[in-house]
Parts: structure tokens; C-alpha cells; sequence
């Protein structure tokens, strides 16, 4: 396909709605399984925070209803509800994958599939191929979009953009459209699409709102296509011409060929990376240098002199060095509290991001021993971008003990990363990352798992959202 020359909206449009799960990769479906599973594990996990009385109470704002689950609530909701709370829980604790220019799409698909196809009682095929469809366009826009260091300004966010039209990919399909809707999907939710956003400045203090709304995002998608299906009208050229959708994120570095080039051939999910540890992507190679480190020997936390993270400028602002984090957002930024978290084995869930972990001694210790600086290896990542994909990004670390012995590492990958075999997750690091952040007992995970990996062989959705409901079974309990 020449993508230069190629009516990108028609063609994003015909790909999106013709997908048939046949014509997929048997790795590519096994890459889409591993994010349901990953994504219900972070929904399940948020479940348990602060955040969940708050979206519980917006969710009830969308209206009444007996057609969805939500995390944490034993009856079923609104559908607007349930894509809504489900969205925003699954991207609160920034433990939810990351596509490799930083955005974050995939909880966003995989909650409008579970949702449209619960309420419209669709297979787990079904299932499966629209949550593929929808993941594969929401690459595409992110691809395209880029990372923000790509925007004129250097600090815009698009993560909404491609959160919206994940959940539009995933409505498509499950609305059963051809390329005619689905095109006048497109040009509503690209025209719905909130605007590009960042902190501004150097804040420290950073608000539960984060980059995007990721719940508003997802229902924004669903809106679409419903829309359409209604017989609404949008733009209908939305991604072309010099006005855009990706022009209008800001974006100066535009290639067609990210977003249309080999469809059905190069597959979006086959890039995708998971979050081992609930701060930012861009934070986990020097934490992965960190655990490297550790490794070489024993440690004693109360023995550490000082940790010294080499890293690019990217993550070395202030943000990133706060040591006194005092806001749920603020702990996924730090990287003096990430670095206490996982020395003080911590486990990965809601206590790394609770406010009682600022009472304790040990972590406060430790986060003042905490040093993050810019190393001019790390900042040749430009130089190593794939398709706008910020790829390996050099980091390393420094642990002297009060001995004056030093343990180093220096990786240029993060654990989770799929492109190299010892950094790669399959199923069996997804599995354990799900018992560990889901808080199921291991008998209820054990059903759950096994319904996710063979879901394409459910005759519905019920055996996985049913664990949404099961308030008893995720809060904690234990055989």
C-alpha cells in the first residue's frame, strides 16, 4: 500500500470492520489475551484504592441500569457506567501496559470490549476479535501521533486520542459495522477526542486527573460508534489532509506509513509492554537496572550509603526526583518511592501507593538516599526510535553501601519489554503478575485465568466479568 497516497480514513476504516479473527496470528491473539488478563488484573487491583468510592459515584451519575460490571460493585450498571469506571480504574494506578511512545490504550479496549460484548452477550471470539480490532487502531493513531517529545511544544500528551479510538475500534466491530459507519465512527470520535494535555511547568504535586481521563476516553469511543450506528454523521476524512486528527494533536513529525502501513501484517500488539511496577513506563529501565543490581547480593535497605539512577533528561526533571511525594499520582512519578518500594519488597498493588507509606521510617530513609541525574549515554534514545517507538533507553544504577562496596547494573531495556528474550513477558509473567496485583484468592484466580486464556472457546464474557462483581472473592481473600 502506498501510504502517501492513500485515503487514510477509508482505509483505517475497511481494516478496522473487516478484521476477522482468522486472519490473525496465533502470536498476535496470544499478545491480546495477555493484555485482558493484565488490564483485569490492574482493574482489580485499583478496585481496592482510594480511587474506587470516587468512580464508583461518577459512574452512578451516567445513569441506572442491569447491563454491565464494574469492579468492586456486586450489581451490574449502566453500560455508559460501566465503560466509564472500568476505563478510569484501569489506568489510575499507572500499572496498565504502555505502548512504546508512550501512550495508554490497551486497559482503555479491553474495558469497551468487555462491556459492549456483556451487554450484547457476544462470544468470546467475538470478544477477542474486537478487542484486537480495537488495540490495532489505537496503535496505528499512537504511532502516528508519536511521543510528545514529537509535539511542537514538546509537552503535549495524546494518550486520550488513542484511548478514544482503541474503544472506537473495539465498537466497531461489536456493532457489527462495515466501512461505511465505521468511517463516520471515525470522524465522530476523532472530533471527540479530549484536548492534547500535560502538566504544565514542573509540578510536583501532581493531581488524580493525571494526563487524561481515561473513562471519559473510553466512553467517548462507545459514544462514537453508537452515534453512528444512530445515524450520525462526523468528518469523514478525519485523518487526512494538512487539518488532520494527527495534525491537530500537534504532532510536526507525521509519516502516513505509521498509521496505514501494512495492515494485517504489522500488528500493533506485537509491540505492546507491560508494567511490572505502577509508576511510569519511562521509569522501569533504571528500576529494571535496580532489580539487576540487587541481585548480585544480599542487601540490607539500612546498609545503603546512597542509589545513584543514571537516566535521560526525559525522567530526570523534578517530578521524578521528588523525594517527599505526598499525592497518590505524585508515588507513580517518584522514582526516590519506587526505589524504596521494590528494596523494601513491597508487593506491587495498592500499598505502593498509599498515603500511610509516607509514615514509614524505612521508606522515608531510603527515598532521601535517593539521587537521579541525566547521563549522556541516555540521552542518545533519539537516535534509536523505531517508527516513533522509544525503544531501549539506556539506564543505569549505583548502590554504595555504607562498607564502601557498590553494586552497578546498566540495562538499555525495562523488564516487560518485548523485544529481547530475557526482558519479554508470556504468559507465565502476566499470570503472576495478575496473582499478585489482582488480590484474588488463588482458587478464584485459577478460574479466572484459565477462562481469559481460553477465551476464545467461551460461549460469552460472563466467566471473566463475573470477577468484576465478586467483591468477596478480590477483596483480599485468601484460602
Amino acid at each position: 500500500m502506498d501510504s502517501t497516497s492513500t485515503d487514510l480514513t477509508s482505509a483505517l476504516a475497511r481494516f478496522t470492520s473487516t478484521l476477522n479473527l482468522a486472519d490473525v496470528p496465533t502470536d498476535v491473539k496470544a499478545d491480546a489475551r495477555r493484555l485482558l488478563l493484565d488490564s483485569i488484573g490492574c482493574i482489580l487491583a485499583a478496585a481496592r484504592t482510594r480511587m474506587a468510592p470516587i468512580v464508583h459515584g461518577l459512574a452512578e451519575l451516567l445513569g441506572d441500569g442491569n447491563v454491565a460490571s464494574i469492579a468492586g460493585c456486586k450489581q451490574r450498571a449502566s453500560l455508559a457506567g460501566a465503560l466509564y469506571a472500568n476505563g478510569r480504574l484501569a489506568n489510575c494506578m499507572d500499572l496498565d501496559e504502555t505502548f512504546p511512545v508512550g501512550h495508554h490504550f490497551g486497559a482503555g479496549a479491553v474495558v469497551a470490549a468487555l462491556a459492549l460484548a456483556e451487554a450484547r452477550k457476544a462470544t468470546g471470539s467475538q470478544f477477542l476479535q474486537a478487542l484486537i480490532a480495537g488495540y490495532e487502531l489505537g496503535g496505528r493513531v499512537a504511532s502516528a501521533c508519536g511521543a510528545h517529545i514529537f509535539g511542537k511544544t514538546g509537552s503535549v500528551s495524546h494518550f486520550s486520542v488513542s484511548t478514544v479510538l482503541a474503544a472506537a475500534g473495539v465498537a466497531i466491530q461489536l456493532e457489527a459495522q462495515d466501512e461505511t459507519l465505521a468511517r463516520q465512527t471515525l470522524g465522530i470520535a476523532g472530533s471527540n477526542t479530549p484536548l492534547p494535555s500535560m502538566w504544565p511547568g514542573k509540578s510536583m504535586e501532581l493531581p488524580d486527573s493525571k494526563y487524561q481521563d481515561a473513562g471519559w476516553a473510553v466512553l467517548a469511543g462507545v459514544f462514537a460508534a453508537r452515534s453512528a450506528t444512530l445515524g450520525a454523521t462526523g468528518l469523514s476524512a478525519i485523518f487526512d489532509s494538512e487539518r488532520g486528527l494527527i495534525k491537530m494533536c500537534g504532532t510536526d513529525r507525521f509519516d502516513p506509513d505509521t498509521l496505514v502501513g501494512d495492515l494485517g501484517s504489522r500488528w500493533m500488539l506485537s509491540d505492546i509492554t507491560y508494567k511490572p511496577w505502577p509508576t511510569c513506563r519511562w521509569m522501569h529501565q533504571p528500576l529494571t537496572a535496580l532489580v539487576m543490581a540487587a541481585s548480585r547480593a544480599t542487601i540490607d535497605p539500612q546498609q545503603i550509603e546512597s542509589i545513584l539512577i543514571g537516566t535521560n533528561v526525559l525522567v530526570s526533571g523534578p517530578r521524578f526526583c521528588n523525594s517527599t511525594p505526598r499525592t497518590w499520582v505524585s508515588r507513580q512519578y517518584s522514582f526516590p518511592h519506587a526505589v524504596a518500594m521494590v528494596l523494601l519488597g513491597i508487593p506491587v498493588g495498592p500499598a505502593w501507593l498509599d498515603d500511610t507509606t509516607d509514615d514509614i521510617q524505612h521508606v522515608k530513609e531510603l527515598r532521601e538516599k535517593v539521587r537521579v541525574e541525566s547521563w549522556d549515554v541516555a540521552n542518545d534514545y533519539p537516535g534509536r526510535i523505531v517508527r516513533g517507538q522509544l525503544r531501549n533507553m539506556p539506564a543505569r544504577i549505583t548502590i554504595v553501601m555504607r562498607d564502601g562496596s557498590r553494586l552497578e547494573a546498566e540495562t538499555d531495556f525495562a523488564l516487560g519489554d518485548p523485544w529481547k528474550s530475557d526482558t519479554a513477558y508470556g504468559d507465565d509473567h502476566v499470570v503472576e503478575k495478575f496473582r499478585v496485583v489482582s488480590g484474588l484468592s488463588k482458587a478464584r484466580a485459577d478460574v479466572v485465568i484459565q477462562a481469559i486464556l481460553s477465551i476464545e472457546k467461551q460461549v460469552s464474557v460472563e466467566p471473566v466479568v463475573s470477577v468484576l462483581r465478586d467483591a468477596d472473592g478480590f477483596l483480599g481473600a485468601q484460602e
